[in-house]
């Protein structure tokens, strides 16, 4: 599942980063900063909306892999809904898979919430 869940984070981590202004990286090198500088103070905080969809597409593509993961014998949230499936019993495999889209519904409004309270932060702190 991590294999299959990681690469949204860190295409918009990449993506984020690579899509931070120009003049902005100008100015933290005319202020002397190293490389690393530019990547934690600069780049890193501008990309930070990004870095969040990514970690919010990684946590829904880990849930979304569940019950696939299940089919292949992985102990965990998925296996009560291929069971329920496989012996027949649709209201119980619907009940289960709505509690991992439940599931889903939360870890993405607080992952959401989040993100903007890091937000609102960063700018308070810095603006």
């Amino acid at each position: 599942m991590v294999v299959y869940a990681l690469p949204p984070i860190i295409r918009l981590t990449d993506l984020g980063i690579r899509l931070v202004d120009r003049d902005v990286l100008e100015a933290a090198d005319a202020f002397g900063s190293s490389s690393w500088q530019k990547l934690v103070k600069v780049q890193l905080p501008l990309a930070l909306p990004n870095i969040m969809a990514g970690i919010n597409q990684t946590i829904m593509m880990a849930l979304a892999m569940v019950v696939i993961a299940a089919m292949i014998g992985v102990q965990g949230l998925g296996q009560p809904v291929l069971k329920a499936i496989s012996n027949q019993y649709f209201t119980l495999g619907l009940f289960n898979g709505l509690a991992i889209v439940g599931i889903a519904i939360i870890f993405d409004r607080v992952s959401q919430a989040y993100g903007r309270r890091l937000q609102k932060y960063r700018e308070i702190s810095h603006g």
